[in-house]
């Protein structure tokens, strides 16, 4: 077995999933902490004004209190958080992963996309295009435009669990023009994911078998946010047009 995929199993074995909170909107959401008695505290920015809406949820799934500014525009007031709080980790070892690239979208020769962006072994495009349903060909996936990671959790002092954001730049078969008649050809796509990563790691990128493998029990759609407490972990899934957001939830076995 690969030291990358050795990693991988040891620590996602230890997880125990336990089960996945549905959220009452489909944009992005994330932690705002989590209690000593597991309740979590959660937040949805959502709709084209970015409104907001709060959420305490049981370790059970149960919705015990909610607000939103949609329901009171006027005299939106935010959940009122316990003092003892868990609240998520700033970003910090992991922040040698996040770069910024080129253009969301452009001309390949003129930019020298290929000198900028992170290329990507022929696996791993052939992946990427089975787990992003993509109708295109391997050759056309040119690498990794852009990294953010969101949010690091600690499964153990050397061990953080990741939520990162990738732009992925992809060539066109034929250009394609903007509203203003710029021409572009090459586009880029989103893809949200949560991986391991090993603190002691000097390597500025992550084996793509990790960062792809995704995390026992649940498919994931857009993590952006995680929270480890009490040996659990809790995990922020950010929804889409057919899909609403939810929160996961994992037992930490020892």
């Amino acid at each position: 077995m690969k030291e990358a995929h050795k990693f991988h199993y040891f620590f996602t074995s230890g997880l125990n999933f336990l089960t996945s909170v549905p959220l009452l909107h489909h944009d992005d959401c994330r932690l705002l902490g989590i209690d000593p008695d597991l309740t979590i505290y959660v937040e949805e920015i959502y709709g084209d004004d970015d409104l907001l809406a709060q959420h305490a949820i049981t370790p059970a799934g149960a919705i015990i209190q909610s607000v939103d500014e949609q329901e009171s525009p006027n005299n939106f007031a935010p959940l009122a958080l316990p003092a003892n709080l868990q609240r998520p980790a700033p970003v910090n070892h992991a922040q040698k992963l996040s770069f910024s690239g080129p253009r969301q979208r452009g001309l390949r020769e003129a930019e020298r996309i290929t000198d900028v962006v992170r290329p990507l072994e022929v696996p791993t495009k052939i992946k990427l295009i089975q787990q992003l349903k993509l109708d295109i060909l391997p050759p056309q996936i040119l690498g990794i435009a852009e990294s953010r990671v969101l949010a690091e959790a600690h499964l153990s002092p050397d061990t953080c669990l990741v939520c990162r954001r990738l732009r992925i730049a992809y060539a066109l078969t034929t250009p394609r023009y903007e509203a203003d008649n710029q021409p572009y050809d090459y586009d880029t796509l989103e893809l949200y994911t949560a991986h391991l990563y090993d603190v002691a790691d000097n390597d500025i990128e992550v084996s793509p078998d990790i960062v792809l493998a995704g995390l026992p029990g649940v498919e994931l759609s857009r993590p952006m946010d995680c929270i480890v407490f009490q040996r659990h972990l809790f995990v922020a899934d950010g929804g889409s047009a057919n899909r609403s957001s939810h929160v996961h939830v994992w037992q930490m076995r020892d």
